[in-house]
């Protein structure tokens, strides 16, 4: 799509709330560039006041941001590689990439079980078992593990793509795990 009409410097504006895809902060900024045409507003760029990056606005039937804000929410006191994997995961949710976010969830299972001293290269069943003894899925969360492998299993044989209900549902378990196994703990003992 083109965007016709004229760009105008940073001005000041009407605030707009959004929550910033670059740092997850939410902000509502009241500067930034506008184009218009007719004195109609086409699209807009806010400067984010928490990280000063740019975020897009594109007038469609309605505002669409560009990036999309992550999917669910920061966890604190991950270590890197999982925290850098649940970003993924996050990422792929926001921008509607659904059976690929459900492969890095399933991949962020094994990671987190051999984070918690399972052997590296077992399979997918051995690592849900591992994270069910050693008490880290709680007793209820084990049909939602199974969710992953299945639609794990999906994602990786089967033709039809996940659909964003499965997969939003997928990653606010998986969200609630990291929140057990890592943030409550890394609170408890800053305290």
């Amino acid at each position: 799509m083109t965007l016709y009409g004229q760009w105008y410097g940073l001005n000041k504006m009407e605030s707009r709330k959004y929550h910033c895809a670059h740092c997850d902060a939410t902000v509502g900024p009241d500067v930034g560039y506008f184009c218009e045409i007719d004195m109609v507003y086409l699209g807009k760029i806010h400067i984010c006041p928490n990280c000063n990056r740019p975020t897009y606005f594109e007038l469609e039937d309605e505002w669409k941001q560009i990036p999309s804000p992550r999917f669910g929410n920061g966890i604190e006191h991950l270590p890197k590689e999982i925290e850098k994997d649940y970003i993924e995961v996050r990422d792929c949710m926001s921008h509607q990439l659904y059976t690929a976010g459900v492969l890095l969830a399933r991949k962020l299972l094994m990671t987190i079980a051999v984070d918690s001293g399972a052997e590296e290269g077992e399979n997918f069943v051995l690592y849900v078992d591992y994270l069910e003894n050693e008490g880290i899925i709680p007793k209820s969360g084990k049909d939602w593990v199974d969710a992953i492998r299945k639609a794990g299993n999906i994602a990786t044989h089967k033709i039809p793509s996940i659909n964003q209900e499965l997969a939003e549902e997928i990653v606010t378990f998986l969200e609630f795990l990291l929140r057990i196994k890592y943030e409550m703990p890394g609170r408890m003992a800053k305290n």
